[in-house]
């Protein structure tokens, strides 16, 4: 039977285990929810059951490529990321044990957040005032939602409102890079030459497990912490977990920006394509259930508006334009007069639909 307690000592045995790996150059600070200058309702800033760093960030990534990866099965996620002509791909496996990659593509710093409880990845920019800088696991966690910290001015950041919520960074938002999420089976078939992260993590994790059991994915588990509003008011009859895909507007406050999900289960069979008016913006979605994705990009380009239809059994190409122009899951034109270009991404990132409700919608 599905124990949230033994959940909840799972994590916290985890943490325990961990704190021994971590290195000594970390912040050690104390007890931040204590601070009066949090943007979020501090009493909702708790421990996750872990100290801070217990769940140690990968500082020095190693990948193999996808032919070489065994620790993965089909119906796994992986989180991935394409910068230049790289592509490199994170499955959710070792982000359940790390939940924070600092890694770097060309001369580009980034960090790879995923949050296990809230099912959401995102990548980060992470350069500030020009240094580039680590972040770290912070041990707290806001509506189930991890809590980042930077090691440089060891502000705390909400990982779903992509911004400094205390200390020194309070209130910036942090630039963010297109991530895709899908199975395994997928990845594999579409990026074959692709690097993925590699179980040679230098700590000692059976990366082959469910970290937190098999039972915490299925759609009608509860999440591992109460969510702030009654349950049979705010989920609609919708499960907890249901995989959505949620488009913010861009360039307005994260907290009263536009939000539209889709659900990746309602995408149907096949490359499907939807059309969205998000704060002013069209963007073009594409999704698919059985390939288990959802992108999304702005459907004018230099000044030009695009049509779009959906291109069939051919990844990473998804769509086509009325120009000739083949585009990919990424949004590079890799065929056509526009090819080498790019559409712009939306604001976008992937999670379980009791997390954006909480968050943004039943506030």
């Amino acid at each position: 039977m599905f124990s949230y307690k033994k959940i909840f000592m799972l994590v916290l045995c985890f943490g325990m285990y961990s704190c021994g790996s971590v290195s000594s150059n970390k912040s050690t600070s104390n007890n931040p929810v204590e601070a009066s200058d949090w943007l979020l309702p501090k009493e909702e800033v708790v421990n996750g059951g872990v100290a801070k760093d217990g769940i140690p960030a990968l500082d020095n990534p190693s990948f193999k490529p996808t032919s070489e990866i065994e620790y993965v099965d089909d119906e796994r996620l992986i989180l991935g990321i394409k910068i230049g002509e790289t592509i490199k791909g994170y499955p959710h496996q070792i982000m359940d044990h790390h939940e924070i990659v600092n890694d770097q593509i060309g001369q580009q710093p980034f960090s790879l957040t995923y949050c296990p409880l809230t099912g959401t990845g995102i990548a980060w920019d992470r350069t500030i005032e020009g240094e580039t800088v680590e972040f770290g696991v912070s041990g707290l966690l806001f509506r189930n939602n991890l809590i980042p910290y930077d090691r440089k001015t060891d502000s705390n950041y909400s990982q779903m409102q992509m911004r400094g919520v205390q200390g020194k960074r309070k209130g910036e938002r942090l630039n963010t890079f297109q991530v895709i999420q899908t199975t395994w089976k997928t990845w594999k078939n579409t990026f074959p030459d692709a690097q993925v992260l590699s179980s040679n993590t230098g700590y000692n994790r059976n990366y082959s497990q469910y970290l937190y059991g098999k039972e915490y994915l299925e759609e009608n588990s509860k999440p591992l912490f109460p969510i702030h509003a009654e349950s049979d008011k705010v989920l609609g009859g919708r499960p907890f977990k249901e995989r959505v895909y949620g488009i913010f507007e861009k360039d307005t406050d994260i907290e009263t920006a536009q939000l539209e999900t889709f659900v990746i289960d309602e995408f149907g069979d096949g490359i499907n394509l939807k059309r969205i008016l998000v704060g002013g913006t069209n963007y073009i979605v594409a999704g698919s259930t059985n390939l288990d994705f959802a992108v999304a990009f702005e459907k004018e380009l230099a000044g030009n508006e695009l049509e779009f239809k959906a291109v069939q059994d051919n990844l990473p190409i998804i769509m086509e334009d009325q120009e000739g122009n083949q585009w990919d899951i990424f949004g590079y034109a890799v065929e056509g007069p526009r090819k080498g270009q790019r559409l712009e991404p939306a604001l976008a990132y992937y999670g379980y639909w009791f997390a954006f409700g909480d968050f943004f919608i039943w506030n």
